[in-house]
């Protein structure tokens, strides 16, 4: 497809979903982004595209065949035209594109499907007007309208993750001939809702345990996460099956690395982003257009197997599902004073959900080193956006890490989570927990 064919199918898209040229809305949705559609078409208009996303997923949750995951790209970007959509291409998937002669990007509608329960639009809305009320630290988003990159990188710290989760995820490390390693991690999350504990400073508490492979089950992570806003430090402690003891994991943040990965992800590239801000200088680049992995509900197909998706250096293009959404990009150099195996990383964090999307690592030599792609998806039971699958790609070594749920195993009331788990540094690690 050339560019000018690229151009004239998005003025027909804009025009089918009403939005009008030069639209300058000055209008937000209730988090802070525009909801207006942009100009050129590539990114459509908040309320109309929540309506139409609503539309495809009830479909399929119906069994239907003209659902989301039905649809079919747009067309389709590889290392053969990539320069005509550079504009809207990060440096990271520039990069895997050159890398990789098999890699592709399969472009879709565009369907800003971000969306939150009542009672939590509610906070965010008030996130700005009651920032002075005794809670304020524990605000949804509290920089709806960011001054900087560190404001930025807040919100997505902050914003709203369901109270209490159970689930299975897989990971995978392909090597370049498409051999695999796979690990598997059981955890459960928790806000202090849950606890009678630690409430004044806790975001969330989350244990964690291997059940594969074999080296690695029985081995178990706890961490206490403080309220961003709070700017305190994780409390972590590990318990290894092999010495069946407790100790203090005080590394385990920033460039740590966890068992299993390989090496090819840090601790603080876990969930897009997490943990202090304290070693970066935050520099806010303003919001740009990007195509970005979104809407990745094909993943939800229980029937895959991971025979389909793996391959050589990364996952079949047909399950990342990218489309144009308007994200703000802040870039995080390296203090002097300070050590990371990462010397400038760039983020892009999505104006709806404000959820890191996508990450380019550069080394300490300044050379693009890694580029992380977070897709998300909008959970329908609970009606917040989370991810679904992260791939990790390492440019040198011509690896990727792909950590991917393979079971969601329920949302739990506060009083079951209570009799389940402790989270003192006494706790007792059962077998059954």
């Amino acid at each position: 497809m050339t560019k000018f064919v690229f151009m004239v199918v998005c003025f027909i898209y804009a025009s089918m979903v009403g939005i009008a040229w030069g639209n300058a809305t000055a209008t937000f949705t209730y988090s802070g982004a525009k909801s207006g559609g942009s100009s050129d078409g590539l990114v459509p208009a908040y309320h109309w595209s929540r309506k139409k996303y609503k539309e495809l997923i009830n479909r399929s949750y119906q069994g239907k065949k003209n659902g989301i995951e039905f649809e079919r790209p747009i067309f389709t970007i590889n290392k053969s035209n990539m320069n005509e959509y550079s504009l809207h291409l990060s440096s990271g998937l520039q990069a895997v594109l050159n890398k990789y002669p098999n890699y592709e990007i399969q472009v879709f509608n565009s369907y800003r499907s971000s969306n939150h329960p009542r009672k939590i639009k509610l906070k965010i809305e008030g996130s700005l007007e009651n920032f002075q009320h005794p809670d304020k630290l524990r605000k949804y988003i509290p920089f709806k309208f960011p001054k900087n990159g560190t404001e930025v990188m807040l919100n997505h710290l902050s914003r709203y993750q369901g109270e209490s989760e159970e689930k299975k995820v897989h990971s995978f490390v392909v090597n370049s001939k498409g051999a695999f390693t796979k690990v598997g991690v059981w955890s459960k999350r928790l806000s202090p809702k849950a606890l009678d504990k630690g409430a004044d400073e806790i975001q969330y508490y989350v244990l964690a345990r291997y059940f594969e492979p074999a080296s690695l089950v029985g081995d178990i992570l706890l961490v206490h996460e403080p309220i961003p806003l709070l700017k305190k430090k994780r409390k972590a402690w590990i318990y290894s099956s092999a010495q069946r003891r407790v100790r203090r994991a005080p590394d385990a943040s920033h460039d740590a690395t966890g068992r299993g990965s390989q090496g090819l992800i840090t601790a603080d590239q876990i969930d897009g982003f997490n943990g202090d801000l304290d070693r970066f200088d935050w520099k806010l680049h303003g919001k740009q257009t990007f195509l970005v992995p979104y809407n990745v509900n094909k993943l939800d197909n229980k029937n895959i197997m991971y025979s389909d998706i793996l391959g050589k250096n990364c996952i079949a293009s047909e399950f990342i599902r990218y489309e144009f959404h308007r994200v703000w990009v802040v870039e995080a150099r390296l203090k002097q004073s300070s050590r990371h195996i990462y010397s400038k990383r760039v983020f892009y964090v999505d104006e709806d959900s404000w959820m890191v999307l996508m990450e380019d690592a550069y080394s300490t030599r300044g050379e693009l080193w890694r580029v992380a792609l977070h897709g998300l998806v909008q959970q329908k039971t609970e009606n917040f956006p989370w991810y679904k699958v992260h791939v990790f790609h390492d440019l040198i070594m011509k690896c990727v890490l792909f950590p991917v749920w393979i079971m969601k195993l329920s949302h739990f009331q506060s009083s079951v989570l209570k009799t389940k788990l402790e989270t003192t540094p006494q706790m007792r690690f059962e077998g059954q927990i």
